[in-house]
């Protein structure tokens, strides 16, 4: 027994050694995690926060109706509640309205984040208001395109403007921005095709179907509202110019009338001078005189009438342009939103 506890007492039982905790792994693992919550942050951090300022928005029944008209998409209304967009008067609008980024027409800014709409009344401008809501809403959009996506995007708005840069209208859009906003064409054309271009690149037009539902009708709005100050410079060119031909054969007929009038008034006043003294010898012989006088006076008088008629409608036209001119002033002061840049 004793041997037994000697035994028992002397000898040493070794443990297992420790077994050693991955930590290396469990740092790759977390760096791992880090760098997906970092990228979907960067992807859609932006998202959560544009749905989140979204719903605290409030809109008034005015940007409602704007939305509705636009149809915009979930992300493009998220995107534009997000800005917090007002419909304001021009004094309001001015106050606020403080950035370089304006459309051309004056009637609406993107600035820090906010959009900011100039309220017009005309009922002639129909969706107006609605494209220039959806111009600064794609500015916003733009703003908020990551690194990746606005190379991309950028690539395809270049690659679309090098085959439309010989249009006429866009050509002098673009040349106010480039002195109004030098640097900032990219993101102009961005707002200006998505509103305005009817056919794109099947890639860019689906890259817009994520913020309008119905792009083409956007488009169709702007069309209509620029088609009536289309008209109106259609009619004034075309009377300016009958005008300025109107008055250039008026007053060389003029010239020739008046000078034929008093020739007729002096040999009128020959005539009579010569009846008067018996100049004459014969009867036939005045009255042949006579006659030529007469019908003389008669032409001269069908030449005086023509050429009243012809004033007539040069003075039509002349109030008609004048008209115009007064509605395009009344068409222009009520999309006056803000002072435009000299030259514009």
């Amino acid at each position: 027994m004793n041997q037994e506890t000697n035994l028992t007492s002397n000898t040493t039982v070794v443990a297992p050694p420790p077994r050693r905790k991955n930590y290396m792994w469990r740092a790759v693992l977390s760096a791992a995690a880090v760098l997906v919550l970092s990228g979907c942050g960067i992807l859609y951090g932006q998202q959560v926060v544009d749905a989140i300022k979204a719903r605290l928005y409030h809109p008034t029944g005015q940007i409602e109706s704007v939305t509705t008209r636009l149809q915009l998409t979930d992300r493009g209304r998220d995107i534009f509640y997000a800005t917090n967009p007002l419909v304001e008067s021009k004094q309001e609008f001015n106050n606020n309205c403080q950035s370089e980024e304006r459309t051309v027409a004056i009637l609406g800014c993107y600035y820090r984040d906010r959009v900011y709409l100039y309220a017009i009344a005309n009922e002639k401008l129909d969706g107006t208001l609605e494209v220039t809501a959806a111009h600064e809403m794609l500015h916003a959009a733009y703003q908020r395109l990551n690194f990746f996506e606005r190379a991309r995007v950028d690539q395809l708005i270049k690659t679309q403007y090098a085959a439309l840069k010989d249009d006429a209208s866009l050509k002098e859009i673009m040349q106010y921005y480039q002195q109004a906003e030098p640097g900032a064409e990219i993101n102009e054309l961005h707002s200006i095709l998505g509103t305005t271009v009817a056919t794109l690149d099947p890639e860019l037009e689906q890259y817009y179907n994520r913020y309008f539902g119905d792009r083409a009708s956007i488009v169709a709005l702007n069309a209509t509202y620029n088609k009536v100050f289309g008209d109106i410079k259609k009619q004034t060119d075309e009377l300016e110019a009958r005008i300025k031909v109107t008055e250039t054969s008026l007053k060389a007929d003029l010239g020739v009338y008046e000078v034929d009038r008093r020739q007729v008034e002096l040999d009128i006043s020959n005539f009579n001078e010569q009846a008067s003294t018996g100049a004459f010898a014969t009867r036939s012989a005045f009255n042949a005189a006579r006659s030529a006088l007469v019908a003389r006076v008669d032409a001269l008088n069908t030449r005086r009438d023509e050429i009243n008629q012809r004033v007539a409608a040069y003075n039509a036209d002349v109030a008609a342009i004048n008209k115009l001119a007064v509605q395009a002033s009344d068409l222009y002061k009520s999309i006056n939103g803000a002072e435009t840049t000299t030259g514009v």
